[in-house]
């Protein structure tokens, strides 16, 4: 098929992509057991966000690359991929969305308005698409949906990260 290429190349970047946010999770992490005030309840929860979803950008990424070996057809290997993505995604944002219920109760609520529903909103219905693609239903547009589902993925990683950067930055200003 000539979708595949362009596919196998944003698979790539994908990976590509994840490991540089991945490595920024333990950037995070130094720098912040490093500070005085230790860490808030919701640092490390962000953290896990971060960290669950550019791992899983990389795994599933590779996902589809690695089924296309046995020979399978790409709506094979796309819906097999589809369905990994589903449970993991819609798994994680369950486990995520109860432990931050959890912290809000513990009187830890979180640090920016808003910001935790959007990413479970934006991943569950990633988890959704990939559900409805695992299926069947997305027929032709089932790579299209997968790569997208992926960046999805990314783009929770950056908002946090750049949730962090704005914390830090809120933090130096404290000192300052």
């Amino acid at each position: 098929m000539p979708a595949a290429e362009p596919a196998t190349d944003l698979l790539l970047a994908i990976a590509q992509l994840a490991v540089a946010l991945a490595g920024f999770s333990g950037l995070i992490a130094a720098i912040r057991t490093a500070a005085p005030d230790g860490w808030y309840p919701r640092d490390i929860w962000s953290l896990s966000w971060m960290f669950g979803a550019s791992i899983g950008a990389l795994v599933l990424s590779l996902l589809p690359l690695w089924l296309n070996l046995f020979g399978w057809s790409d709506e094979t290997v796309y819906r097999i991929s589809s369905a990994v993505a589903a449970v993991s995604i819609g798994c994680s944002v369950g486990v995520m969305a109860w432990t931050g219920g959890r912290l809000t109760r513990a009187g830890f609520p979180p640090r920016v308005r808003y910001f935790p529903a959007t990413i479970v909103l934006l991943l569950g219905l990633a988890s959704i698409v990939m559900a409805v693609g695992a299926v069947g239903w997305l027929r032709g547009s089932i790579t299209a949906a997968y790569v997208g589902t992926l960046i999805a993925l990314l783009l929770a990683s950056v908002l946090v990260l750049a949730v962090f950067l704005v914390l830090l930055a809120r933090m130096t200003q404290r000192r300052s």
